[in-house]
Formats: structure tokens, C-alpha cells, sequence
């Protein structure tokens, strides 16, 4: 039996374990957070603070802390500046938020180290980093057994919209993309290696403002399969996580694979983009759906695939026609400048099959805005329509719980049918014969409202952070919100003013990469207490006019 003071010593043991673990829940609460948004948030900001640490270390770099500005230019002079800790950071945050802006040219700038660490950032942010936490953390413990907390932080960040099938869909659907990555890696390193292209010049200068055009130089991977493999890979990640880096030598992005055979090259680009730009939750209902139609068994496609896969697609057409007509135009009425639809092909800009491959361009060059980044061509010579048709296309990103960013198609979409509904007098928003809440439209005009202030302020505060800056340019307010937009969107289009942005305007566009990949939902909600004071008061209704 035991004794009195046994069992006292017992329980006052017991105690202090009780209030150990108490202290350790409360240590944790505040370094990671008590609400989901709350942990995200802040697991995302520590990785990335990691990641750009990595990439700030010595053997991450080739030059020391010289880094390129222009990849069309020799690394001298004005081409080369001092490489800060800002840099790594925002670069890390490019990186994992899967946008592509980069204030350095990769290729040169990087040793293969550093080209690893960013390739894992992309890789991570596209998968996610909680999704690949669970499932390394469940690798070692049973299989299928997955907790209530996990499932919950998994449908935050890249779950569907039933909670159960949050684990079973990403498990499958990362080894579907891993698989993917892998065969289109191998495709292109093999389309590198055998079909030439040519490294790019810088603008001829003066008044003759031409795409970069070719010259008989090739580029260096050409004919060298291991750097090929290398690039290969590389590219294939960035591409189906719609990240945009390219770490190509001699030319921006993919400028040397613009025009002839080469479009094939883009199409499979372009395929890479749209899978990652849908999202794991409609990967997974079509693949769901497929499997169980080959057993007999009918099932029907949720409204969030439906929506999500005819947004997408629907605002991309609506963007190819805008983008086509604006350039036309522009060749119309403004012939003493440069238009795709216009120019004389002096320098081979476009190749042998001229009107294949202008038509190729504005289709590609409108697709990547949908979240991807890459570039067949300088954004600076898109006429001011496009550029605007651009914008609002990054702004719109692809579908939520996929690897694009912006206020996501099904927010837009939602918005769009319920102004529509309200003009026809309709009281409630239905979509495939199916009604949307009250709530979650509630929650789309509080999402596009917030960013909308948020891009705008933003664009502002770096337009006036220039102003002053003696070694600095003043930039145009139309470059900065493309600026401002691609970051958001998570794009990482540029009209090349990133590495001349003050530090302060970095960490602007830091702040709106970081809230395009986070979400602008997880975001604020990230900043609400689990349980808000004054939650449950309710108080009397009153009408008032609004506009």
C-alpha cells in the first residue's frame, strides 16, 4: 500500500507535469500559434527566413556577394551590384511563394548549391509545406491514420472541400505531380539537347525598340546532356508549380525558345502551367471520377471542379481575345512604334513561320499570366492595353489550393454572377443548379475589397519610395502595379524593375508574395484570436443607404 506522503509526492509530480506541459502549450501558442491561419502564417514566414539564410551563405553564391542584374548583359559595370541579405530573403520568398520576380539573374548569380536550395523553395511551396510535413510525419507512423488537427491544416492549404478525403487527395496527388515533374523533366532535357537554340542580344539601343533578338551563339546547354538533365529538371518544377525561375545562360527566360520548333517546346510549358494552376482538389475529383466510372460507379463532379476548370479557362480566352485586340490595334494606330503584329522581322525576332509564331507569342506570353512567370519575350514592349489585360489577369490568379496566387478564378467568379444576379433582381447566387452561401459570398467581396486596397497601397508606397532616389530611376505607375500585381498574383512577369526597387519596396513585394501564397482568407484570419471578445453579442438591426 502506499504511504501518505507517497501519494502526496505522487500527485505533486503530477502537478508540476500537468503545469510543464501547460507552459510548453503556451511557449508554443505564441512562437507558432493557437488558429490554423495563425500556424500557417507563421510556419511559412520561419521557412522562408530559413531558406533565404541558405541562400545568403557563401557557397550558395559564384561571384562572392556580386550578383548580375541583366542576363543580356556582360556581368560588369552597372550589371553588377552588391548582394544583400534583402535580396536572399525576397528571393526565398519568390521562391517558395512560387512567383518568379527576382532582383538577380539565377544561372550566374547561383552555384548549383543555391540552385538546389531554390529548387526545394519552389517545390515546397507548390506541394506545401504542411502537406509535406503530414506525410513524411505519417511515413513513419500508420499509414491512413490521420488526426482531426492534420486534416484540418491539410484542407487549409491544399485541401478540397470535404475534410475527410483532405489527406487521401494529396498523398495521391503529390505523387501524381512528382511522377509528372519527372517525365517532363526528361522531355525537355532531351528537346535541349537536340533541337538548337541561340543565346539573346541586348536592344539595339536608340529609337529601334525590337524584341531581343537572336544571335549565332548557342546556348551552352546545347549538346551537353548533363547540364541539359539539370535544366531540364529544374524547369520542369518551376513550371508545374508555376514559379516562373529559369536558369538558363545567355537569354531571359525562354526568349530562345520562342519561334518555330520551339513552339512545341512552350506547349508543353503551357500544359505544365494549366495542371498546376487548377489545383490538387480537381486533379483528384477527375482522377476519383475516372476510377470509379471504370468500376460502374456514377458519381458526380463537385462544383468546385466544375467552377474552378470553367473559370480558369474561360478568363483565359477572354484574356487571349483582349490581348489580341489591343495589339492589333496598337499595329493599327500606332505604326511608328513597335507592335508583335507589325514588325518588319529585320533581326529574325520571329523566326520562319512569322505569323505562326506572333500568334504562338501573345498566346503563350497571355497563359503565363495565369500564374506562371515565364516570358517569351520583354513585357516592356506589350502595348499599354495589354499590359492593363495582364494586370488584371495576375490579379485573378488560378484556382484556390492550387500553386497560383491572386484573389483565385472561383472568388471572381463569384463576384461576377452575383453583381449579375443583383442586376436581374435575383436575392441569391446559384451556379450548375447548385446555391452558393450567403457567407462565402460575404467572404469573396471581403477577399476582392481587401485586394484591392492591398495591391493599391502597395503600388503607391513604391511609386513614392523612388521619389528622391538620386541612383535610382522613377518608374512609370503602370509598371509598378505590374510590379505589384505579378507579385500578389505569384506571377513573376516583370517590365524589369525589380532589382532597381528600393529595399523598402522589396519588402512591400515581399509582403504581397507572401499574402498571394498564404491566401488573402488565411491572412487576415491569421490575426483573429481563436475566440474574439464581444463574438456572441448581438445587437438590434438598422437599415442604412448605401451607394
Amino acid at each position: 500500500m502506499l504511504t501518505k506522503d507517497t501519494e502526496k509526492n505522487s500527485h505533486n509530480i503530477e502537478n508540476i507535469s500537468k503545469r510543464k506541459h501547460k507552459t510548453l502549450s503556451k511557449v508554443l501558442g505564441i512562437i507558432f500559434g493557437r488558429t490554423v491561419p495563425q500556424k500557417m502564417f507563421r510556419l511559412y514566414f520561419l521557412f522562408i527566413l530559413l531558406g533565404a539564410i541558405l541562400l545568403y551563405c557563401p557557397f550558395s553564391l559564384q561571384n562572392g556577394y556580386q550578383i548580375q542584374i541583366d542576363p543580356l548583359k556582360p556581368m560588369e559595370g552597372t550589371n553588377v551590384r552588391t548582394y544583400k541579405f534583402w535580396d536572399a530573403l525576397f528571393i526565398a520568398c519568390s521562391g517558395f511563394s512560387d512567383t518568379g520576380l527576382t532582383p538577380a539573374v539565377i544561372s550566374t548569380s547561383f552555384t548549383i548549391f543555391g540552385q538546389v536550395v531554390l529548387m526545394l523553395l519552389i517545390e515546397i511551396g507548390g506541394i506545401g509545406l504542411i502537406s509535406i510535413f503530414f506525410l513524411i510525419w505519417n511515413l513513419f507512423k500508420k499509414w491512413n491514420k490521420v488526426d482531426l488537427n492534420q486534416m484540418v491544416m491539410l484542407q487549409a492549404e491544399r485541401g478540397n472541400e470535404k475534410l475527410g478525403n483532405s489527406f487521401k487527395m494529396v498523398r495521391k496527388a503529390v505523387v501524381f505531380i512528382l511522377l509528372w515533374e519527372l517525365a517532363f523533366g526528361l522531355i525537355y532535357s532531351i528537346w535541349m539537347y537536340a533541337v538548337p537554340a541561340y543565346q539573346q542580344a541586348s536592344f539595339l539601343g536608340g529609337s529601334d525598340m525590337r524584341p531581343t533578338h537572336d544571335t549565332d551563339q548557342l546556348l551552352s546547354c546545347y549538346h551537353n546532356y548533363g547540364q541539359c538533365l539539370w535544366i531540364g529538371i529544374f524547369t520542369s518544377i518551376s513550371a508545374i508549380n508555376n514559379a516562373g525561375f529559369d536558369i538558363f545562360e545567355g537569354t531571359s527566360s525562354l526568349a530562345s525558345y520562342r519561334n518555330d520548333w520551339n513552339t512545341i517546346f512552350q506547349l508543353f510549358i503551357i500544359i505544365e502551367i494549366v495542371v498546376g494552376g487548377i489545383g490538387y482538389p480537381v486533379i483528384f475529383d477527375r482522377m476519383e471520377k475516372r476510377k470509379n466510372a471504370r468500376k460502374g460507379i456514377k458519381t458526380r463532379t463537385s462544383l468546385f471542379t466544375k467552377v474552378a476548370l470553367s473559370s480558369y479557362f474561360i478568363i483565359a480566352v477572354i484574356g487571349l481575345i483582349l490581348a489580341f485586340g489591343f495589339e492589333g490595334i496598337d499595329a493599327k494606330f500606332n505604326t511608328d512604334e513597335y507592335s508583335i503584329f507589325t514588325d518588319p522581322n529585320t533581326y529574325g525576332e520571329f523566326g520562319k513561320a512569322e505569323g505562326w509564331n506572333k500568334m504562338f507569342c501573345v498566346l503563350f506570353n497571355v497563359m503565363t499570366t495565369r500564374s506562371a512567370g515565364f516570358s517569351t519575350l520583354d513585357h516592356n514592349l506589350l502595348c499599354a492595353g495589354t499590359k492593363w489585360t495582364n494586370c488584371l489577369l495576375m490579379f485573378i490568379g488560378g484556382s484556390p489550393s492550387s500553386t497560383a496566387g491572386g484573389i483565385r478564378t472561383t472568388t471572381f467568379v463569384i463576384i461576377a454572377i452575383a453583381i449579375f444576379n443583383k442586376m436581374i433582381g435575383k436575392n441569391r447566387v446559384s451556379m450548375y443548379k447548385r446555391t452558393i452561401p450567403t457567407s462565402k459570398v460575404k467572404d469573396s467581396l471581403i477577399v476582392f475589397s481587401s485586394s484591392i486596397i492591398l495591391v493599391t497601397l502597395v503600388t503607391l508606397l513604391i511609386t513614392y519610395t523612388q521619389y528622391g532616389q538620386d541612383n535610382l530611376p522613377q518608374f512609370q505607375l503602370l509598371s509598378v502595379l505590374y510590379e505589384a500585381t505579378s507579385a500578389f498574383g505569384t506571377v513573376g512577369l516583370s517590365v524589369g524593375i525589380t532589382s532597381q526597387i528600393t529595399p523598402l519596396g522589396q519588402i512591400l513585394l515581399i509582403v504581397l508574395m507572401f499574402v498571394g501564397q498564404l491566401g488573402v482568407s488565411s491572412t487576415l484570419l491569421s490575426w483573429t484570436r481563436r475566440n474574439p471578445k464581444g463574438n456572441l453579442a448581438v445587437y438590434p438591426e438598422e437599415d442604412i443607404r448605401i451607394g
